[in-house]
């Protein structure tokens, strides 16, 4: 589990050290207090941008003339990422006090995963924004999906780019075979991450889309070339790729009503996302040796007090779990400490006020 936190110039903070002992740890205080700039800092310790997908020049605390710096110790091992000097856009890493040059390890010491309160759209939102829901989650596990994306999304650009110089055809299919590649494979990673799920029998969770077509056919890599040469025109014009797992949709279904999650009442939307949340957790935990970090930044305060204290208990008894391989800590941000009153006893909490951090 994390055991120290420290930021230098770090968002609203010139400096902070918090020590922490607790597998939960909740951070109240008013809004805008900086209460999420301490999960951000958190979210950095995972590759990619944490949680609020900032550049590296938004960290930086504006009054500071050092640069800014966030470090984390984790079971024995001490992390670090920051900027050299103050208006760089090189970031930095650090592994007990020598350089690191690749992030990939970064997923042998901690597994991160967030939600923040634009998840509780989540099955009313964009098909976009559950796909990257899914995806975030499979980051977690495998981390070498997110390779897979990358694959995709540059080869999908160069083809458009093609198109639109009416380049050679050989070049353009050249381009296809590897788009086909990263494509299947990226399909292959979510319908397997969701049939590893161990989800109750009330939730079912499958993707939809034109692409799935690719799970009836004998010639999968063949069927999915045929469909990008027949719309090559189309796709140039259009300025956008119309078939590809780009285009799927994850689909909940809620079996006691019979009916999708966006058609669902808004309760039991907020039932169906915590259920599918716990689910990925209980598998994370029972099959990653890694701690597992779980941020929620004010997501309490969206639920009722029976869904809170049903939560809680939940992450309670995963926490407390003996056969898992891996150990859970989950941080908390709301604005009252009466709302995460259930899981007090198990928790270190936290007061903020104005980026002044001080314990309760």
């Amino acid at each position: 589990m994390i055991q120290r936190l420290q930021l230098q110039s770090f968002r609203s903070y010139n400096q902070l050290i918090i020590d922490i002992n607790k597998p939960f740890v909740v951070f109240s205080g008013p809004n805008g207090a900086g209460k999420t700039n301490v999960l951000e800092a958190i979210s950095l310790f995972t590759p990619g941008r944490g949680l609020r997908k900032a550049e590296l020049l938004e960290l930086q605390q504006l009054e500071s003339t050092s640069p800014w710096a966030a470090s984390i110790t984790v079971n024995g091992y001490s992390l670090g990422t920051g900027v050299s000097d103050v208006g760089l856009k090189k970031r930095l890493w650090h592994l007990n006090q020598e350089p690191l040059k690749s992030q990939k390890i970064l997923n042998d010491i901690l597994r991160l995963f967030w939600l923040t309160p634009e998840t509780d759209r989540l099955f009313l939102d964009t098909p976009s924004i559950r796909r990257h829901f899914i995806d975030r989650m499979i980051f977690v596990l495998w981390p070498e999906h997110a390779a897979v994306l990358k694959a995709y999304e540059h080869s999908t650009k160069e083809r458009l780019r093609l198109l639109e110089m009416n380049a050679d055809a050989a070049w353009i299919s050249n381009v296809e075979e590897h788009i086909v590649s990263a494509g299947i494979q990226m399909q292959k990673n979510r319908g397997s991450f969701l049939k590893l799920l161990p989800l109750d029998e009330s939730l079912k969770a499958a993707m939809r889309g034109a692409a799935e077509l690719l799970e009836t056919e004998d010639d999968v890599k063949d069927y999915y070339l045929k469909q990008l040469l027949q719309n090559r025109s189309r796709d140039g014009a259009a300025g956008m790729t119309t078939f590809g797992p780009h285009r799927s949709d994850l689909e909940v279904f809620y079996t006691p009503k019979n009916q999708l999650a966006e058609k669902c009442s808004t309760g039991e939307q907020k039932m169906l996302l915590s259920k599918f949340l716990m689910g990925f957790l209980k598998y994370l935990l029972e099959n990653i040796d890694t701690p597992v970090i779980l941020l929620f930044d004010d997501v309490i305060s969206h639920l009722d007090f029976a869904n809170r204290v049903l939560l809680f208990e939940q992450l309670i008894g995963l926490q407390q779990q003996t056969s898992n391989k891996g150990k859970l800590q989950v941080f908390f941000t709301g604005t009252h400490l009466n709302a995460f009153e259930a899981i007090l006893p198990y928790a270190q909490s936290f007061e903020v006020d104005h980026s002044q951090v001080r314990t309760v």
